[in-house]
Formats: structure tokens, C-alpha cells, sequence
């Protein structure tokens, strides 16, 4: 996974929950009836190890740098408020909870995060040592943990960026993040014949249809101007806030690209 495509996953698979973005309602309504009681049932295992423990503390306790998180409360807040049945590709859920989110106040400093995901790098460093190919459905991934890990990493690592990106406003007073995913979702719903199944691949790569069949993602996404505002404040926190090496590979490769983002 190169950086540049790093930055579409924080903007766009991260903190864009798929269950908003494309539909997959029944997944919101498994949560609302099956909410895990604890660490065992949340990871299907008899006993949690240190790392899932540590995931699951975060799980009961986000706090507010955990900001893909809280955005996706908002978003399950205004669908289960609404009393309505949501439909697949409508936005409205997800553009009222990212416009509640982005009223209140955020206060997370970059000790207080540093703090939470270098922890994580430590306690689930053989977690985060697991590769995956970022292009294949999640569904193939049989590592659940290390999974999970990842995400739990990137949840914290991008708080700070993505509340920032979440929140930004184009010369119009429009929030970039609505707008973008209005644009992108757009194009999904048409490429894939409103299939209600079809997800991104978390390298942002492809659009994977409910029958397997992958469908490029344009490059001319990364041209969008509110993109590319959101792009350059990961950009410049990446930049500034390095994850462990061995991390950084296994996320975004050995080799990572700057040249064509921008600065």
C-alpha cells in the first residue's frame, strides 16, 4: 500500500464507514441486538490475549482522539433516531452524523494519542506484524486480530488529521468530507449497478462487487480539490509522526511515494 493510497484509506475507509457509504445496514442492525458483552465474545475466543484486551479497553472507551469511531456513533445515532429503514447509497445518515460531529468540540492532544498508539505497537507488535493484501475483501482476512489491530492502530494514529480532514470547508462553507463522498459514492452506485454488496478495498484500489468482480478505482479521484486538501493535512502529519518501520511497510510498503502529492 503506497502512502498516497494510505491517505485515500484514512479519508475514505477509515473514518467513511462502509455501513454508511453503502448500505450494509444489517451489519448496524447485528450491532444493535448483539452488542458484545466482553472482550471473549467480541474476539469469538475463550480467553483474550493481551492485545485484544488492550482493543477491547479502547472499544468500551474510545475517547475523543478515537475520531473514525466517534464519527461512525454519530452516523449509527442519526439512523437509529430517524426511525427509518436506511437505504443502500443514501447519504443522508451519514451526512447528518458528520455534520453533528463536526459541531462539537474535540480535544486530543498529540501526547495524549501518541501515548495510546505507541502502546498499541508495543502490546499487539505480533498482531502488527501480520501482512495482508490491502486490495483483497476483508472477508479473505483469517487473522481477525491482527486485523482488528491494525485498525485500532490507525483509528488513534489518524484522530488528530482526521478530525481536521472530517471538518474541513471548502471556499463555499461545504464540508470537503460530505462532499467528496457524495462525488465518490456517485460513481460507485453507477459502476456497480447500485450493487448493495459492493465495498472498497482498503488500498482504495478497487471497488469490489458482491460477486468478487473488481472494479479500479480513477485516479482522477486524487484530483478533486477537496481531496486534495485532506490529503496534504495526513500528508503533513504523517510526515511529521512516524509509525514503527516495520508497521509502515506492512501498511503502505518499504517505498513510500511523495512526489505526486500534494505539498
Amino acid at each position: 500500500m503506497k502512502l498516497q493510497d494510505l491517505l485515500l484509506v484514512a479519508i475514505f475507509a477509515i473514518f467513511i464507514i462502509q455501513v454508511q457509504a453503502t448500505g450494509h445496514y444489517n451489519d448496524y442492525e447485528d450491532w444493535e441486538h448483539d452488542y458484545p458483552d466482553n472482550c471473549e465474545e467480541l474476539f469469538k475466543t475463550k480467553s483474550c490475549n493481551k492485545c485484544q484486551n488492550l482493543m477491547w479497553d479502547h472499544f468500551e472507551n474510545p475517547g475523543q482522539c478515537a475520531t473514525a469511531f466517534n464519527v461512525g456513533k454519530k452516523i449509527l445515532k442519526a439512523i437509529k433516531d430517524s426511525n427509518e429503514t436506511p437505504k443502500p447509497y443514501d447519504l443522508k445518515f451519514f451526512e447528518k452524523g458528520v455534520t453533528n460531529y463536526c459541531h462539537q468540540g474535540f480535544h486530543c492532544e498529540q501526547s495524549e494519542v501518541e501515548k495510546i498508539y505507541k502502546k498499541i505497537e508495543k502490546v499487539c507488535s505480533k498482531e502488527l506484524s501480520v501482512k495482508f493484501d490491502w486490495s483483497a475483501h476483508p472477508k479473505t482476512f483469517k487473522d481477525k486480530t491482527a486485523y482488528a489491530a491494525y485498525g485500532t492502530l490507525l483509528v488513534y494514529y489518524t484522530g488528530i488529521p482526521s478530525r481536521k480532514a472530517i471538518c474541513l470547508k471548502n471556499d463555499n462553507g461545504d464540508l470537503c468530507s460530505i462532499k467528496f463522498t457524495k462525488k465518490f459514492v456517485k460513481w460507485m452506485k453507477k459502476v456497480t449497478k447500485s450493487d448493495p454488496d459492493a465495498i472498497v478495498s482498503h488500498d482504495y484500489q478497487f471497488v469490489i462487487k458482491g460477486n468478487g468482480k473488481k472494479i479500479r478505482i480513477p485516479k482522477s479521484f486524487q484530483c478533486d480539490p477537496c481531496w486534495r486538501k485532506m490529503a496534504k493535512i495526513f500528508i503533513d502529519y504523517i510526515e511529521k509522526h512516524k509509525l514503527k518501520k516495520s508497521i509502515e511497510d506492512n501498511l503502505w510498503g518499504s517505498e513510500h511515494h511523495h512526489d505526486d502529492l500534494p505539498h
